[in-house]
This record gives structure tokens, sequence and C-alpha cells, in this order.
């Protein structure tokens, strides 16, 4: 079962059992270790997982924090409990000292195993932000939700690449929010500068007024439009594939229904499903250790990856008539590999190269490019 499932089994649970915590002991044993424990932590480990971690702050000797998150013998994350009763909002000033006293820590969780808040150190180093750059309901998960979360499993927590992350999420967030307010109620000077390249008219407030109703239905039907081709998620999907992120920014204002009525809605079909099957049977049959091998559906590919979505080895598309699967192997490499079929140069982005094939059965036919996919990704930190 990969993280996605665990994930939603667990917010499945505390839905069930959240009624029945009546007390701080309660939420830390029966909803926050859950939690910890799905991240990949254990939490019976004190290598891992420190219970009343002590934290020294100014005047205020042997303060202890609830939870203290090591990685290789460092605490890397703070965990401060609450209640389920008690509003989070009047608990961040004890957090930030917490917080304050350890320099190598760089997060911090503020949560009643309901609501996590996850702080970090933006605005100055060593100094809890004011603000959390996410806040999760682990009873009302989106994608977005369960994809930011997966990026602090244990077996992923890089504490440089996850505060770009967390910078990546409050950008992501803030200008998401301008754009809607810019789109649902444009200004006079936005206005002004749509219209003044193609009309010679002076642009007084009547001619902005007049033309106000005119703009937002224009970008209503360019938004439209760009979603219906798809053209915004290739786009990032490009500017991401070669990047070092830990996975695609999600949106998260937006919950997985809003985010389908947006764009395609994505099914994943039994051959898809048929195309990890054979790739993990042709990497065990050659002794790869595919434990950690999965996919990841989308409106543009299936792609095929080991650990983290970034570290992908295949992308299959199989709905188009030219069906095929892109790669990141050289395509001098690929056309070795790949000798009875067509192979041309993938899109700048996308991938290094692209193999034609008939059917979603012919990878069986391409052991030795698959085996040399998988070792180009262990071989190489992404």
């Amino acid at each position: 079962m990969g993280f996605k499932e665990d994930i939603q089994r667990l917010s499945a649970q505390i839905r069930e059992r959240k009624d029945h915590v009546a007390n701080e002991e309660m939420v830390r044993q029966v909803l926050v270790m859950p939690f910890l424990k799905v991240l990949g932590f254990d939490v019976f480990n004190p290598l891992e997982v420190r219970p009343e971690y002590t934290a020294d702050f100014g005047k205020k000797k042997g303060e202890k924090v609830d939870y203290a998150v090591f990685k290789e013998g460092t605490p890397v994350v703070f965990i401060e409990v609450k209640s389920l009763s008690e509003d989070l909002v009047n608990h961040d000033a004890q957090l930030a000292r917490y917080f304050n006293t350890t320099p190598q820590v760089r997060f911090a969780i503020l949560t009643n195993g309901v609501e996590y808040k996850f702080f970090t150190d933006l605005n100055s180093p060593n100094i809890m932000d004011s603000a959390p750059f996410l806040t999760v309901d682990v009873t009302n998960l989106t994608d977005a939700d369960i994809e930011v979360l997966g990026s602090f499993r244990k077996d992923l927590f890089e504490t440089d690449t996850l505060v770009k992350y967390a910078e990546e999420l409050i950008y992501t967030s803030n200008i998401n929010a301008k754009l809607k307010e810019l789109f649902k109620n444009p200004p006079d000077e936005f206005i002004r500068y749509l219209i003044k390249d193609f009309s010679d008219m002076r642009i007084t407030s009547n001619v902005i007024d007049r033309f106000r109703p005119i703009v937002k239905k224009s970008i209503s039907l360019a938004l439209l439009e760009i979603v219906s081709q798809g053209l915004f998620q290739e786009e990032t999907a490009a500017d991401l594939s070669g990047s070092d992120h830990i996975g695609t920014v999600p949106d998260p204002t937006l919950d997985s229904n809003k985010q389908a009525e947006a764009g395609r809605t994505i099914v994943t079909t039994g051959e898809e499903l048929e195309s990890l099957d054979i790739v993990k049977r042709i990497l065990e049959k050659y002794g790869r250790d595919i434990s950690e091998l999965n996919a990841k559906d989308t409106t543009i590919y299936y792609g095929i990856f080991l650990k983290s979505v970034t570290r992908w080895l295949i992308r299959l598309n199989l709905d188009s008539t030219n069906r095929h699967l892109t790669t990141r192997l050289p395509i001098e490499q690929a056309q070795k590999l790949a000798k009875n079929f067509r192979v041309e140069a993938a899109s700048k982005g996308i991938g290094e190269s692209r193999i034609y094939i008939g059917s979603h059965k012919d990878l069986a036919k391409l052991e030795e490019l698959v085996l040399a996919c998988y070792d180009n990704i262990v071989s190489t930190k992404s």
C-alpha cells in the first residue's frame, strides 16, 4: 500500500475516532502518533521521535515540546499538541519559543490531531514565522494536501529542499489569491493596460466602465480555452520535469473536486495499470528493487517513478493515436535499446527521448530500455 492509501485510511480512522478523544493525552496517542507512523517515523524509537523534549529559552527554563522528530541524530521538527477543543491560534507564541531555541530545527507543527499547522523560518533565520505556510485538516484531505504531506515522509525528508518547497507554497498561494481577485474584480489599471494597444480612444473612467464586463468575459473565455486545451498542465509539467523540486507545487487553496472541474478528469485505465505491472515484472526479473516503485496519473501522461515523482523512469501516453513513452535516456542510447521502434527526441523539458509503441504490451519487448531507465534514476540524485 502506498502513502496516499495509508494517509487516506488514517483520515477515515480519525473521522471515526475524534469524537471519542477526550483530552490532550488521547490526542497524542490516538491521533498524532498514527500520523507520524504514516510519515514513516518509528514513534517508539527515541532516535526518531522523542516525547517531552526539553528546549530552554531565556528565562523559561525546562520547557518541553510534546514531540521532537529526529533525522540522523538531529532534531528537525518540533510538534506541539493541544486538545481538540482548543483554538490553535492561541498557542503560536508558545511553539515559537521552542522553535527559536534550536537553530537546526527549521519546521514546527501545531496540531490538535485534526488540524495541522506547519511553520518554518522564511522571514528571519531561526525565528518562527507568525503565519503557517501550510494548514491541513486530516479529516478532509485533498490530493494537493496529500502531495505536500508526502514530502515530509521520513525517506524523503531533506530540510533545505523542504524549506524551498515551503517558500514556493506560500508564493503559489499568495499569487493564486491575487490572480483570483484580479480576474474577479479587474482594477482600472489592469483594464487600461489591456485595451490601450488596440484602441486610439482616450481611456476615460467611462470607457473603463464600458470595457469592464467585456474584460471579465474575455478573462473567463481565455481561462476556459487554456484549461480545455491542457496547455497550462503541459507547460507546468515541462517546467518542473527537470527541476529539483520534490514534486509539482499544488494549489493548496483548491480541493480535488475543484481541480477536476478545472481540467480534464483523470481516469486511470486498465492498460496503464497493466503497464506498471509489466515494468515491475521486468525489473524484478533482473533483480531490481521495486519496493518503492509507483505511478501517478495526470492529464498529460501516466508516470512511473521510484520513491518520488521527480525520480520518474517512464512517462506513458496511451490515450492518443500515437502511443508512446518518454524517457530520460539520451536519444542515442534509446535508439540502441529500442531498435525495432521509432525513436525521436522528446519535446524540450518533457524528457530526452520518445519511443513510439503500438500497444502498452510492447513494454515487454523493451526490457533493456526499462532496465536502463531504472538504473539511470538509481545512479542519479534528483
